[in-house]
């Protein structure tokens, strides 16, 4: 068994590209740890992007890396990174695969190939959100390879997922096919599966299926300054363009990849030998380029430079079933010239990433083919053999808090099982992690493998350095004294309702605060969902565990989707998948209680992708305006009334309220009875909100911006931090929860200067992703803010600074607009 052990530090490699065009490529890549571009900006990161992409076009390639993004691991996609000195390639863009490229510091902007194995959503499920942030980067068009029906996925999404600043191409190859750059040479393998009777036709029922509405909403035209038209609040009933066809997936792609030679390194003294001077000519050779001295003497390149480096010979494969080994096995010849046959030696293939199932690389006939390659070369499967996801700072965040309250913040449970015995004589196969680095082509002095893992005395260690934290921990812990002496794991357990916050973020998902989805345990086999953003699955394997977390999926009975902004709902079909792929036939349908406007976009999946459509019953919110929801089916999952209104956000936004029966006792609270809990989904202040929320025990708000920030939040339809507070005040609620803050906050929310001295008041909480909460938990939330304050110290002092720049820049602009002299009137410190 090989064994990665390495622990890389640093994402920095050094690559032959001149400096200032590297310093391009950092400003184009610092967008990535700030919020996104503005539109005007787009564009001039575009055209440096491709004055860029025009220079290094005539470089041959040096360093060559292979990152592994998603490792294939539970609720992990499985994704491949491919860098070079001047060029980047994805292979599958699973749902998740943006959080950790943004962890990692992977280069969006100089992606502009994105290859699929498969289009199905445990591949594709990530293309929509890493699309957005490569737009918002300033990528000016990205080209999709893969099998049949790409180029739909992004005509079902037009109207959550706008790209009207990059380009989406995606072209049918077939086996020959060839694409070539000044990187590698790329051939397409197209495999089919073996068709049968019981395969690739849809049943009756399924062709019987109704055509959903098509959904011609602009759920984005609120935020465009310029916007002439009127915001369009229903959908047109027109289905002429859209293509209801039962499409089934009967073909996957392969991929044989070989380098670009890289030219020997120019000897110096061969080129003083044969009287080149200093100079151009030089670059020439280096390049080669045979020269003619001015004495009329022709310089062959060969002749002063160290033999060439050949280009290696890397593929992907990804077998899903056993009815494609039949043509994978007839298309040996394709493969067979990279095996131990191969003319030469450096045509043998040097990596090998597997897709594949385990379940099919366990056949004889997969076993057979991986044999046939030589000894050096290398397998490295990305499937469920592995089992560290890599999101490394959630588990760093996560330690942190940890130490905060070790019951409202629980370490995540990744767990590392044995799998030795998984396939048998595979000493041969690699295990991998995300972050994992294989050096196609690796400098010199650098291991070929690193990998990254957990160090939780490194985390711990952080903590002690921090100058007040020490003190100020002391402090909430004699605050808690009383609570934690009424409360132990196994009253905690018997509590309900707990809510499990698995998202807090907003827009996109960053290394600590997933998009939103909050987890709401009814009983002890029962739950609902509120919102499903991207990765909502792969939070609940980490907070969970492997083995609980397949009896909270299935316990999940309804998911509650606000409104159709992407991230409040790309996680749910990664979600019914995951259901379907433990249960099988014994998966129970999910009550989806969402905007009528999402059947268009769910019904267009089920028919060109997969089939979704018995996996779930679709309630519109809009029929619980007037007419609350209080079946049996509720009643069962201990929810006694579902309601909804209307909210200020984008066209079809609505909040929603359930009254959810308390079980167990609640000391520190003396709530008895039934509990109602209010989520604002996504809005700015609203009436409507507080009536239907009016006396609610709980109140999840969304708090976006900071109070400083009124006028850009008002633009964007999001409230502030005081706003929402006002919120819950003006309805009465009991306790608020703040949410889905901007990325901006990415650990704490800013507080303005008097809140700061005063703190949160006794009905507040802020929400962390991974944070669990039960009712008796409420009253003592207020008291965490110091100690978070100092445990986010460095974070919570550079937003004061960018407050002050802002604050700077707004008097400078108001001091010129009333025609006063800027440098007398500037501010001071």
């Amino acid at each position: 068994m090989y064994n990665i052990s390495r622990l890389l530090r640093s994402n920095v490699v050094s690559t032959i590209v001149p400096k200032r065009w590297n310093s391009i490529n950092k400003r184009l890549n610092k967008v990535l740890n700030k919020m996104p571009l503005d539109p005007k900006h787009i564009a001039e990161a575009q055209k440096q992007r491709l004055k860029l992409k025009q220079k290094v076009a005539k470089v041959s390639p040096g360093i060559v890396n292979l990152q592994v993004l998603g490792c294939g691991a539970p609720g992990t996609p499985a994704s491949v990174y491919l860098f070079t000195d001047q060029t980047r390639y994805l292979f599958n863009c699973g749902e998740g695969t943006q959080r950790l490229a943004y962890e990692h510091k992977t280069k969006l902007s100089c992606l502009e190939n994105i290859f699929m194995t498969r289009t199905n959503w445990e591949r594709i499920g990530g293309l929509p959100g890493i699309c957005l942030t490569m737009q918002d980067v300033g990528v000016p068009a990205v080209s999709l390879h893969g099998p049949p029906g790409l180029d739909e996925l992004f005509k079902a999404m037009r109207r959550f997922v706008i790209l009207k600043d990059m380009k989406v191409e995606a072209s049918e190859y077939s086996t020959g096919d060839v694409y070539e750059d000044h990187v590698m040479t790329l051939r397409y393998v197209v495999i089919n599966r073996e068709q049968s009777d019981c395969k690739g036709n849809a049943t009756e029922e399924e062709q019987k299926q109704e055509e959903a509405p098509v959904d011609d909403t602009d759920y984005y035209a609120y935020e465009r300054k310029k916007e002439t038209g009127p915001q369009q609040e229903s959908s047109t009933k027109s289905t002429n363009t859209t293509n209801w066809t039962k499409r089934e997936e009967n073909s996957v792609m392969a991929y044989i990849c070989k380098l670009k030679p890289r030219h020997g390194q120019l000897s110096l003294e061969k080129c003083v030998d044969y009287g080149v001077p200093a100079g151009p000519l030089l670059g020439q050779l280096k390049n080669g380029n045979d020269i003619t001295l001015p004495d009329g003497r022709i310089v062959r390149s060969c002749d002063v430079r160290a033999p060439d480096d050949p280009g290696p010979v890397f593929m992907f494969l990804d077998i899903p079933e056993r009815e494609y080994l039949q043509d994978f096995k007839a298309k040996a010849d394709l493969f067979a010239k990279y095996q131990q046959e191969a003319d030469n030696e450096s045509d043998q293939a040097a990596f090998i990433v597997h897709f594949t199932p385990l379940e099919v690389m366990r056949s004889e006939e997969y076993r057979q083919f991986m044999d046939r390659f030589s000894v050096s070369t290398r397998h490295i499967a990305l499937n469920e053999v592995n089992n560290f996801s890599g999101y490394i700072a959630a588990h760093r965040i996560q330690f942190h808090l940890n130490q905060l309250d070790e019951h409202m913040f629980p370490l995540l449970r990744e767990e590392n099982n044995d799998y030795n015995a998984a396939l048998p004589n595979d000493n041969d196969l690699v295990r991998s992690s995300s972050l994992s680095y294989m050096h196609i082509r690796p400098p010199k002095g650098i291991d070929r493998t690193l990998e990254a893992s957990l160090n939780p005395t490194e985390y711990l260690g952080e903590l002690e350095l921090l100058p007040e934290f020490k003190d100020v921990l002391g402090k909430l812990k004699q605050h808690l004294t009383q609570h934690m002496e009424r409360r132990s794991v196994a009253v905690r357990a018997e509590q309900y309702p707990r809510m499990i916050f698995l998202g807090t973020g907003s827009s996109i998902p960053n290394k600590t605060r997933n998009v939103s989805a909050i987890l709401i345990l009814t009983s002890n086999n029962s739950s609902i969902l509120l919102d499903c953003g991207e990765g909502t699955v792969g939070q609940i394997w980490r907070f969970f565990g492997k083995t609980k977390a397949q009896a909270v999926l299935r316990s999940i009975k309804a998911v509650y989707i606000s409104h159709l902004h992407a991230d409040h709902h790309l996680g749910l079909i990664g979600l019914l998948q995951a259901r379907k792929k433990l249960f099988g036939d014994e998966c129970e349908r999910l009550t989806l209680l969402a905007p009528e406007q999402i059947s268009y976009w769910l019904r267009l999946y089920d028919c060109r992708f997969e089939t979704i459509h018995k996996d779930y019953v679709l309630v519109k919110n809009a029929d619980l305006l007037e007419n609350p929801l209080n079946d049996e089916r509720l009643l069962e999952i201990g929810i006694k009334e579902i309601a909804t209104c209307r909210v200020r956000h984008c066209p079809h936004s609505f909040g929603v309220a359930l009254k959810v029966a308390s079980v167990g006792t609640h000391p520190d609270t003396n709530i008895e009875g039934d509990v109602k809990i209010t989520y604002s989904g996504d809005t700015m202040p609203c009436d409507s909100l507080i009536e239907l929320g009016r006396d609610s025990t709980v109140l999840i708000h969304e708090a976006t911006m900071e109070d400083e920030l009124a006028v850009e939040a008002r633009i964007k339809m999001h409230s502030t931090l005081s706003q929402a507070i006002e919120q819950g005040r003006r309805m009465n609620a009991r306790y608020t929860l703040l949410t889905h803050f901007s990325q901006r906050y990415a650990k704490i929310p800013r507080l303005r200067p008097d809140q700061q001295q005063s703190g949160l008041g006794t009905d507040l909480g802020i929400a962390f992703d991974n944070m669990e909460v039960t009712l008796d938990d409420l009253p003592v939330l207020c008291k965490f803010y110091p100690a978070l304050k100092a445990m986010f110290i460095s974070h919570f002092e550079e937003m004061e600074q960018k407050a002050l720049k802002r604050g700077n820049k707004k008097l400078r602009l108001e001091t010129a607009k009333n025609g006063a002299d800027i440098k007398q009137c500037s501010p001071t410190r």
